[in-house]
Formats: C-alpha cells, sequence, structure tokens
C-alpha cells in the first residue's frame, strides 16, 4: 500500500510540475513596434472608433482558447509612448514572471481559426496556417481584456461586461481596426481612451491619441485539464490510503 501511495503522489506531482506547467494557451508579441493612432472615441458616436497602426515589424503569435470560463496570467515587457514632448514610455509593462491577469469568460463569434500569427517581417499572415489578411468577429468585452492584459493588466471594472464587433485588414506593415462596442457596467474601451486623453494623464482633449510602441511579452492561459489530472492523482492517493485502514 505504501508503495501504491508513492505511485499515485508521484504521478500527481509529474502531472501538475510539468504538463500543467506548458499546457494551455499562449499569445506572444515579438519584437512588436510601430506606431499608433486611435480616433473616434470622443465624437458624437464614442463608441465607434478606430486603431491604426502603421510602421509596424515583429510578431504577434495570437492562440485562442474555446469559448469558457479561464483564467490567464503575463509577463514580459511592453512600452507604450502616447507623449512625444515627454521622453520616455508613459504606460510601461514589464515582469520577469507571471502576474496573475483574474479569471474572466470568453466568448467570440464569426472568427475564423485559434491560432492567428501576424508576421510583419515577412508580410506573411495567417490564421490556423491560411493566408489571412481581413476578418470581422464580435466577442465579449472580457475577453479583450484577459488577451489584452499583457499590455494594461485587469481591466474588467473600468471596461464592464459589454461586448466589441471588429473589422480589421492587414497589409505589409499597417494593421487597421474598427471597434464597435456595447458598454455595459462600464465605460468600455472608449472610456479608457477618453481618459488617456485628458490632461491629468498627458494627453490634450483632442479626442486623438497617437504615439510608438514595443512589446515583447505573452499571455497564458492554463489548460483546466492539468489541474484535473491532478486531482485525479490525489484521489487515487486517497483511496490507496482508505485501503490500507480497512
Amino acid at each position: 500500500m505504501k508503495k501504491q501511495s508513492a505511485l499515485a503522489l508521484s504521478a500527481a506531482l509529474a502531472l501538475f510540475g510539468t504538463g500543467a506547467a506548458h499546457a494551455g494557451y499562449y499569445s506572444y508579441l515579438e519584437n512588436f513596434t510601430g506606431s499608433f493612432d486611435v480616433s473616434g472615441f470622443a465624437d458624437a458616436d464614442p463608441d465607434t472608433f478606430t486603431i491604426t497602426l502603421t510602421n509596424l515589424s515583429g510578431v504577434v503569435d495570437i492562440t485562442l482558447p474555446p469559448d469558457g470560463v479561464w483564467s490567464a496570467a503575463r509577463t514580459g515587457f511592453i512600452g507604450v509612448d502616447y507623449t512625444p514632448a515627454n521622453p520616455g514610455y508613459d504606460l510601461v509593462s514589464n515582469s520577469s514572471s507571471w502576474i496573475p491577469l483574474g479569471t474572466a469568460t470568453v466568448s467570440t463569434g464569426g472568427i475564423t481559426g485559434s491560432h492567428f500569427v501576424f508576421d510583419f517581417d515577412t508580410g506573411s499572415f495567417t490564421s490556423d496556417g491560411v493566408s489571412y489578411t481581413n476578418g470581422s468577429f464580435t466577442a465579449s468585452a472580457s475577453t479583450l481584456n484577459l488577451l489584452l492584459g499583457s499590455m494594461f493588466g485587469p481591466l474588467g471594472a473600468a471596461i464592464g461586461t459589454g461586448s466589441v464587433s471588429v473589422s480589421h485588414t492587414l497589409t505589409a506593415d499597417t494593421w487597421t481596426i474598427d471597434i464597435t462596442e456595447t458598454d455595459v457596467g462600464g465605460t468600455g474601451f472608449s472610456g479608457l481612451f477618453a481618459t488617456l486623453d485628458s490632461t491629468a494623464y498627458g494627453g490634450n482633449n483632442d479626442g486623438q491619441i497617437d504615439g510608438t510602441f514595443l512589446a515583447n511579452a505573452a499571455v497564458h492561459v492554463p489548460e483546466p485539464m492539468s489541474v484535473a489530472l491532478l486531482g485525479l492523482g490525489l484521489a487515487g492517493l486517497a483511496c490507496s490510503r482508505r485501503r490500507k485502514a480497512s
């Protein structure tokens, strides 16, 4: 019985210590740099706005988890400079370890594929290995919060629980993203942009945010199956102990 207990515990620890550490869904920003311009968030229809990324280089590698409730963590460096008059980055996320982003409900519609690789160094854009240069989809605000958390950290309370509709186009060094959102229980992304555009945060209240950015970061959404396997291993350990007691 002691041998069975040791085997059960060893198996559980192995599953949790190796498989769980690497299982799940990863998204990467690798030397992703360029200029950005955000407009339309402070006009008569603030819930419809455009993000234009230009002079792009580097790689964006996104793996979407299936719809469901997921947790996530972030690591790496992202710097955003939206006040060129002031030297250095205005927004910085920099961590060599994994920082929890919390838990959110992932919900999407209209997306073709689950693994997207946008390589602006070679001009190759793919969805599950198939050429991809434009698309449209819908997603819950919490979905984008989870995936964008590598830049800003948890934003759920500010963004709320609404939804977004996205239409985007990719060219050699440009990424144009048109967004329409429905705000529920928060200001939405447009509200966050308006805050950054305020004088309190270094903006000038002109309804536009522009600047440059650099990103080497990752988001990890762990696969819950690895945790379930740990539970099975511990259950086997408990069963062996009960047999010994009887």
